[in-house]
């Protein structure tokens, strides 16, 4: 069992994704299965000035040059994209999108619907990044994947390991059932249950998973930590980083407010810096 069909979006205004972080993202969608589509946003730069602003400073030529620009870097990243998932033997294809600067996230979104799983690599800390997975995992209702990606990262090429944080509450139950597929191929599985980290969190509750799991053909093994002096990220960083995990299952806490997203603690800061691949769900 795979995930079919993955949506993978690659930066490429203002900033161009690296080409190691195409290489490594279409490596991450081999593992994950399925076919691959690229996209990358046309950017259009609308003009607000008036007639005499534009006249003295010219901002038009700007614009368009920028809007040009876009459109050369989406041609240089969907190039390298298809070089890439052709060597892979990954069936594959680009959809090109085309929307004005600050409606990329709503854009994204609404292309992400139509696909299994949407793949966002993380080239550092940049807000725009984390503004359009934020809008994949609120607004898509499809599981994202997000990693670290770019030069001297190493996204595992396999997930053969794969983390559960589970507080038995039904964010978490959607991640699980979008992460089935990944489940279902691991070697190992783990069920990680912080104690104190919510009054509805208690011993042994991770019981009912296990055998959920157990009933789709995956062996799970359950775990219980104590957050004490650590948050709740730091707690789950730290089993998924030093275990050497290759993939972390969670639900995402939050909602939109006026085009601005509110987020629990733990996913704030994993969405932040994703420590290793991290499949969200909402």
């Amino acid at each position: 069992m795979s995930y079919r069909v993955i949506l993978l979006h690659l930066d490429t205004y203002p900033d161009i994704v690296p080409t190691e972080a195409i290489d490594q993202a279409v490596a991450l969608c081999a593992a994950l299965g399925g076919s691959v589509t690229a996209t990358g946003f046309q950017v259009r730069i609308p003009l607000t000035s008036n007639f005499i602003a534009d006249r003295l400073l010219r901002l038009g030529d700007v614009a368009r040059a920028e809007e040009a620009r876009s459109q050369d870097n989406l041609r240089e990243v969907f190039a390298r994209f298809e070089a890439q998932a052709a060597a892979a033997s990954l069936v594959h294809q680009t959809l090109p999108l085309d929307a004005d600067y600050y409606d990329r996230p709503e854009h994204l979104a609404r292309a992400a619907r139509s696909h299994d799983l949407c793949v966002v690599p993380y080239t550092g800390e940049i807000p725009a990044q984390t503004a359009l997975a934020e809008a994949l995992v609120f607004g898509s209702g499809r599981p994202v994947v997000i990693f670290r990606a770019g030069p001297g990262e190493q996204p595992p090429r396999a997930l053969r390991r794969v983390l559960i944080a589970w507080d038995g509450g039904r964010a978490g139950a959607r991640a699980v059932a979008d992460a089935m597929p990944a489940l279902t191929q691991a070697d190992e599985v783990r069920v990680l249950t912080v104690l104190d980290d919510k009054p509805s969190t208690t011993a042994g509750q991770a019981g009912d998973l296990l055998r959920h799991l157990e009933a789709h053909g995956v062996v799970a093994q359950a775990e219980e930590f104590t957050r004490a002096d650590r948050t709740i990220a730091e707690v789950l960083e730290q089993a998924a980083w030093e275990r050497g995990f290759d993939l972390l299952v969670m639900g995402a806490f939050g909602h939109a407010r006026l085009r601005e997203f509110v987020l629990g603690g733990a996913t704030q800061s994993l969405m932040t810096t994703p420590p290793i691949p991290i499949l969200l769900s909402h």
